[in-house]
Order: structure tokens, then C-alpha cells, then sequence
């Protein structure tokens, strides 16, 4: 069984902290006007890591709120994993630079196989790849298309490159509340060569607790957003019931 770690949020658009329903730029819930607040508040409730993403990135297809992300990686003393926007090595180094632990990339992993394994190559732990599933379909360009392939032809490819960890999301599930997709996250999981992280859908702790269920097949964390914001769920409280039940 691996170890098993709660992950926050903090999406980022127009510079401020805000929350999308299923990934759609149109129903855009803004939380905080100050991403780095929202960051410290998170690493003083405990969190271990922090997930970042630049969402005007991710549609415009390179970084935009590079300055707020180098702020919050460089005023926090916990990793950071920032995605959005990054399709090269080149867009992932000033982030690398700042502080920030790993770069999650999503669509430049599907545009070339062989810029992949010489991304993989060169960054190797530092390199996330967003496994982003859409009606069962890989999503890119900040879900607003798809690649074609499913889950398991993806997974091929990443670990055949040599990537070392990915992010599974179900685009259906992410801001929603309507709880993770579970058997989801069990296929790639046992499909997947590398370690697992989940994300979309959590609205409660029971939840986070079903899909820390799964970590003896790999799954690592889980990343909540939605949930901590709407306060359906208590950082400090999920934190301390993985805790608990961790062997």
C-alpha cells in the first residue's frame, strides 16, 4: 500500500482563485480575489501538498498567471504542483526554477511521443501527466477536444515513455460534487504502471476515505477542490481520518 495524501486545489482565472463545473469556462464560481491566501490557508490547515492550475493556460495554451504561481511557490514551504499551458520543457523550467516541485502537462503529452520521452527523460520525478477522461475519451486543450484514445491506449503510451506518475480525472465528475468516479479511478489504477493521483467529484470525507480505499493499487492521493470551498468537507478533518486508518 502506498502513502495516501489529501491535496487541495487552487484553480487559478484572471488571477483570481475560482472553481469550473466540469472543466466549462462559462460557469466560473470565484471564491478568492488572493490565489496566495487561499494557498496559505491550506498550508496552515496542513496540507502536505498543493495542486495548482492556471486555467487561462490551459485554454490559451501556454502559461498566463505565472506571476501569482511563482508567488505562492515561493512563499510556501510545502511542494507545489503547478499545470496549465505547459507544452514544453521551456514553459515548464521558469516554474521548476521558482520552487515549484512538479509541472503537469496534458495535451503536449499527446501531441509527440518523442518530445514526451525526452520530457520524461529530463525532468523525470518533476513530470505529472493529466490523464484527463472525457465520455470515456482523452480530453486536451483545456478539455474542449479529445485525442481519440481511451484510458488504457493512453496509459500505454505515458508509461512507455517513460513517465512516472499521473493525475486521472473524470471531466463529468470535476467541480460537481457528485462524488469520485470510483471504478474510474480502480481501472486506470490497475492498468496503470505508475503511481495514481485522483481528482473530481469529491463532496465529503466519505469520499476521500473510498478512494484512499484504492491505494494498495496505487492511487497516492486525491486532489478536492470544489468541496473545500463550498465547505463540504474540513481540510484538517479529512486529513486527520487518513491518518487513522493509514496501516
Amino acid at each position: 500500500m502506498t502513502d495516501f495524501t489529501v491535496i487541495p486545489a487552487v484553480d487559478i482565472r484572471g488571477g483570481k482563485c475560482v472553481r469550473l463545473y466540469r472543466g466549462q469556462a462559462e460557469k466560473e464560481t470565484v471564491f478568492d480575489a488572493d490565489p496566495l491566501q487561499v494557498a496559505k490557508r491550506w498550508e496552515n490547515e496542513g496540507a502536505s501538498l498543493l495542486h495548482v492550475v492556471d486555467l487561462d493556460g490551459a485554454f490559451e495554451g501556454r502559461p498566463v498567471n505565472v506571476g501569482v504561481i511563482k508567488r505562492i511557490a515561493g512563499s510556501l514551504s510545502i511542494p507545489v504542483q503547478v499545470g496549465g499551458g505547459i507544452r514544453s520543457t521551456g514553459g515548464a523550467w521558469p516554474y521548476l526554477d521558482a520552487g515549484v516541485s512538479r509541472v503537469i502537462v496534458g495535451t503536449a503529452a499527446f501531441e509527440s511521443e518523442g518530445w514526451l520521452e525526452e520530457a520524461a527523460g529530463e525532468l523525470g520525478e518533476r513530470l505529472v501527466v493529466g490523464l484527463d477522461v472525457k465520455d470515456e475519451k482523452v480530453a486536451v486543450s483545456g478539455w474542449t477536444s479529445d485525442t481519440g484514445m481511451t484510458a488504457g491506449e493512453a496509459l500505454k503510451r505515458l508509461t512507455g515513455a517513460g513517465v512516472r506518475r499521473i493525475i486521472y480525472t473524470n471531466v463529468g465528475r470535476d467541480g460537481t460534487l457528485e462524488g469520485p468516479d470510483l471504478e474510474g479511478i480502480e481501472k486506470v489504477a490497475r492498468m496503470s504502471q505508475v503511481p495514481v493521483i485522483a481528482s473530481g467529484g469529491v463532496s465529503r470525507l466519505k469520499d476521500v476515505l473510498d478512494v484512499w480505499r484504492l491505494s494498495d493499487l496505487g492511487v497516492e492521493g486525491v486532489i478536492v477542490g470544489m468541496a473545500l470551498y463550498r465547505g463540504r468537507l474540513n481540510l484538517p478533518e479529512a486529513l486527520r481520518a487518513v491518518d487513522k486508518v493509514r496501516p
